[in-house]
């Protein structure tokens, strides 16, 4: 397996270099190894993400190094998936709960009719659990556990809503 490391170093004032930075990161799934040293996998995406995050580190008058590199071992490969895919796990964890509370939603207005209103905010709320489910899966690089069965119960809750 073949990693993109990418190492920066951007002055620690304004602190809002720093952040912009870090959310980038985050933004495309990178796990940091210690602080200003993060890994992704390699791929063409990232290749072209980092390539403009290191013009943003060097307008923000900091250091950036960038290699590509293979680790020693089959296990050490496993290892690094694995911490991807726990990340991606999380992340996925946090929309289970939203999809829960609009599924008890509609299992409480069975009892009545909705009116269009709370059900138009029943929509709106689902698709925002889209959105971040997409924004992460768009991350999740190995196909963690969690995506699967998030997707899953979101395609039910899809169905059911489609019949109101």
């Amino acid at each position: 397996m073949k990693w993109i490391v990418f190492i920066y170093k951007v002055p620690s004032n304004p602190t809002k270099y720093r952040a912009s930075i870090w959310r980038e990161l985050k933004r495309y799934g990178s796990i940091y190894l210690q602080d200003g040293v993060s890994l992704l996998p390699d791929t063409d995406d990232v290749h072209l993400f980092i390539g403009s995050l290191a013009e943003k580190v060097q307008e923000f008058g900091g250091q950036e190094y960038t290699f590509l590199s293979t680790t020693f071992s089959e296990d050490k490969d496993q290892e690094m998936m694995a911490q991807f895919n726990q990340a991606r796990n999380e992340e996925y964890q946090e929309i289970i709960p939203a999809i829960e509370r609009l599924q008890s939603y509609l299992e409480e207005e069975e009892a009545w009719e909705f009116d269009d209103e709370q059900l138009e905010k029943i929509r709106e709320e689902f698709k925002k659990c889209v959105r971040q489910f997409q924004s992460i899966e768009a991350r999740d690089y190995f196909d963690a556990e969690l995506g699967r069965t998030v997707r899953l119960q979101m395609d039910r809750f899809r169905k059911k809503l489609q019949t109101y």
